[in-house]
């Protein structure tokens, strides 16, 4: 079927002249984000965020699953571990989310319709986790699920998303816009949903492209299971394989496997967790894991990504009120670049409160203590203020 420019523009003002039989909903957000961090207490380096972004809303659908949404972002960062004082201040000016679904009921099963910009995870959510602007396509066929996901990231704010590459765009403090790299990014998920005893089997094909001079392509297959064992024990296992090659080198082989046990408990909504990752190294057939989205692993002084690392702790969370959620974590930490050695552990404490319905407090306190007491040695404080409007 030919579509023309006419039956575009024609689609597109039914779209707005049904929006506009439904509501239209607006809000924003306030928060400020202070951290004191450092290897030594009396010695702590002051960061603080402050972040204002406005949204809208519009339901194309009665139920609301059809809808159209935007927001914008204005951040403003003091940074006082810059060494040079003219870049210690940092504002950053953002479209985060610009998105489109659309859903419909078939007799087969549901489809939803995503495009725009928008933020999208892979099945393990340590390789791909941000905004990009594309599409998605998910068909839930009750007995299983299909998604299908493709987008760029060259118009995105560097500023606000670090893709791991060799070669990092300058993040210019005079600029409120820093356009990141370019990639094409592309994934195939496949969710066999309670298949025998309420368990769920995913597989996943990922794929990330450079468009730059300089080629950095990634490929990654992730295994996925999860379920209860006895209620209300659940477990979540993952392992991906992933597949890199730099400037039309050979494949290198790396794995990211994670996994999790917890217990639910019906008590003020704890939950109590085991959690262990392993992010190759030179280990084996292996070489070291590299994801395309920045995450911290460890809040060691290097905040290393999940690359050559071992973390395996507990974690805990409980809400003695309704409004009030208090959270603990602790865990050891294993330097896996080549043989795998203890290297530290880490832990945190923290709350967060909701005041009001517009009003939220949240605050926490972290070390991470470095074998041998080594300048790795990390302090962190945080507090965070939300308002909603």
């Amino acid at each position: 079927m030919k579509i023309t420019a006419k039956t575009l523009f024609s689609g597109f003002a039914a779209l707005l002249f049904s929006a506009s039989a439904f509501a239209l909903e607006t809000g924003g957000v306030l928060s400020n984000d202070a951290k004191f961090s450092g290897n030594k207490t009396s010695d702590l380096d002051f960061d603080n965020v402050v972040n204002a972004s406005a949204w809208l809303r519009t339901a194309l659908s009665d139920d609301g699953s059809s809808y159209f949404i935007m927001e914008g972002s204005f951040k403003n960062e003091y940074d006082d571990s810059v060494a040079d004082s003219d870049e210690k201040m940092s504002n950053t000016l953002d479209v985060t989310l610009f998105k489109l679904a659309l859903h419909r009921e078939l007799a087969s099963g549901d489809v939803t319709f995503v495009t725009g910009r928008f933020f999208n995870s892979d099945a393990s959510g340590l390789v791909f986790s941000q905004n990009a602007d594309g599409l998605k396509i998910d068909y839930d066929a009750y007995s299983f699920k299909i998604a299908l996901f493709g987008a760029y990231t060259g118009l995105l704010n560097a500023k606000n998303t670090t893709i791991l590459d060799y070669d990092q765009p300058e993040l210019d403090n005079d600029k409120l816009y820093v356009v990141a790299n370019k990639y094409a990014v592309a994934g195939l998920t496949f969710v066999l949903p309670h298949i025998v005893a309420n368990q769920t089997v995913a597989l996943e094909g990922f794929g990330t492209f450079s468009l730059e001079d300089t080629k950095y392509n990634r490929l990654y297959g992730t295994l996925s299971l999860s379920g209860p064992l006895v209620s209300p024990l659940f477990y979540d296992l993952s392992s991906t394989l992933g597949f890199s090659s730099y400037d039309g080198a050979d494949f290198k082989v790396a794995n990211l496997t994670k996994g999790s046990l917890s217990l639910y408990p019906d008590f003020k909504s704890m939950s109590v967790s085991l959690n262990a990752v392993y992010a190759s190294g030179s280990q084996g057939p292996f070489e070291k894991f590299q994801g395309f989205t920045s995450m911290t692993a460890v809040n060691s002084l290097d905040e290393p990504e999940y690359s050559g690392i071992v973390t395996t702790g507990l974690s805990a969370t409980i809400k003695p009120l309704e409004q009030l959620l208090l959270r603990a974590s602790g865990d050891i930490v294993f330097d896996a670049t080549e043989e795998i050695e203890q290297a530290g552990f880490q832990y945190a404490v923290g709350f967060d409160w909701q005041i009001v319905s517009d009003v939220a407090l949240g605050a926490s306190f972290g070390q991470y203590i470095g074998k041998d007491n080594s300048d790795a040695d990390k302090t962190v404080l945080k507090c965070n203020i939300r308002i909603a409007f």
